[in-house]
């Protein structure tokens, strides 16, 4: 017996010390999640990395949240479709009926105009072509108007992409040797289709624009020249704090033509002010960097239902928002890669991105807030799973992961404090 009650006690006494070192990890553990949100809550901008994958992973899908998703009854819902610059938007505007800009002033586009698309694609119009009543772009934003346009409808679609791809995306396409790039590209592919009795592609046909008026636009091109001249020296331009000095300054000559007269001028730009509004989402001079996630979603209502379509997924999330709008069978997509370059190539410009990792963390920095509204974004597609948000969270997590962390740990907080009201409501009950 003094045997057995022996053996008994030291198994307690195993059992008890295992349990109070397994509560040491723990409240380290806690302990240790608590100094991360109070660092969070004393500065915004303050990112702290997760301290391993199981944490990263954790705070990555905290921010999925699908209690803001609005369902209309298929009978009461009429549809705009939103096309968020850089995000692969002109590509299923040219299978929209009503895909062009005029046709949110009731005005009629181009007639059959996804006809232009090749293979199977182009044959057969489809449901959300018919369903979708206008389109809103740059200029729709800019009219100020956009509330009267939501205003309209119970529901849009529009087409997402990762702020972080979207941003570089259209500072690029902004820049002058890509712009002239892209002209010379199109000129020539024009001219091969054409001696080949053949009809240039559809971005062949496209205008490539600058800047609205040929002195403005001469500014912007030395802008690029003098101030921000690749991506990673503009993200140098806007973050530094380094106090104001003439290096900030950029003088040079810009000559024009208008009116039929040769203009010469002399211009002093400061570049640190030009990049921060630029940043800031205010300067004229990049615009789809200035019309961003906030500029078109500041004004959709709460109550409106939501269609997204990842420019990763564009195809299939095509596909299942035909689908969810009627659509008997699912819808054609290009059977190759070439039919798909038809309408966008994927030729490379003369300018890449030249983002260090340091520059990719203030740039990820820079775009919190757009990274904010992207995600809520998601949170609100009827037509997108949990799985399917989870694999833009994947990208999310490879472009920005100190900020999905931090905007993760936001939301844990505020899950925590709605949870506990909830609590107090129930008990006062």
């Amino acid at each position: 017996v003094a045997t057995v009650l022996f053996i008994v006690s030291l198994q307690l006494t195993f059992k008890l010390h295992s349990e109070d070192s397994t509560a040491g990890v723990v409240h380290k553990s806690l302990r240790e999640f608590d100094g991360k949100v109070a660092a969070n809550d004393s500065d915004e901008t303050q990112l702290v990395p997760a301290t391993n994958e199981d944490d990263s992973q954790s705070s990555m899908y905290k921010v999925i949240d699908r209690s803001k998703r609005i369902v209309i009854p298929d009978k009461d819902r009429s549809l705009a479709f939103v096309h968020i610059g850089k995000s692969g938007g002109s590509t299923i505007s040219l299978l929209l009926r009503n895909g062009c800009i005029q046709a949110a002033e009731g005005e009629t586009c181009e007639e059959e105009r996804w006809k232009k698309f090749p293979g199977k694609v182009g044959e057969t119009e489809t449901i959300a072509s018919q369903r979708i009543q206008f389109y809103l772009h740059v200029s729709n934003v800019d009219s100020g108007k956009m509330a009267e346009y939501y205003s309209r409808v119970s529901s849009i679609v529009v087409v997402a992409r990762d702020p972080l791809d979207r941003w570089i995306s259209a500072f690029l396409s902004r820049h002058p040797d890509n712009i002239d790039g892209m002209r010379l590209r199109n000129r020539a592919a024009s001219l091969r289709a054409q001696a080949r009795g053949q009809t240039p592609p559809i971005w062949a046909q496209k205008r490539v624009f600058g800047i609205d008026g040929v002195r403005n636009d001469q500014i912007h091109r030395v802008a690029y020249d003098g101030c921000y001249p690749n991506v990673q020296e503009f993200v140098d331009c806007a973050t530094t704090d380094e106090p104001p000095s003439e290096n900030d300054l950029y003088n040079t000559r810009i000559m024009f033509m208008e009116k039929a007269k040769m203009h010469f001028e002399q211009v002093t730009l400061n570049c640190r002010e030009t990049c921060k509004e630029i940043a800031a989402a205010t300067s004229r001079y990049i615009h789809h960097v200035r019309v961003n996630y906030e500029a078109y979603l500041k004004e959709l209502p709460s109550d409106k239902e939501v269609f997204v379509i990842r420019t990763k997924s564009l195809w299939q999330d095509w596909v299942k928002v035909n689908n969810l709008l009627g659509s008997p069978n699912d819808v054609a997509i290009p059977d190759s890669i070439n039919e798909g370059k038809v309408v966008n190539t994927q030729d490379k410009l003369p300018v890449r991105s030249n983002l260090s990792n340091e520059g990719r963390e203030s740039l990820c920095k820079l775009l919190r807030n757009e990274y904010i509204l992207y995600i809520d974004l998601l949170n609100r597609a009827v037509n997108l799973s949990d799985s399917d948000i989870k694999s833009a969270l994947d990208d999310v997590h490879k472009n920005c992961p100190a900020i999905l962390e931090s905007i993760g740990r936001n939301s844990y907080k505020i899950s925590k404090r709605r949870s506990t009201l909830k609590k107090n409501e129930n008990t006062k009950t």
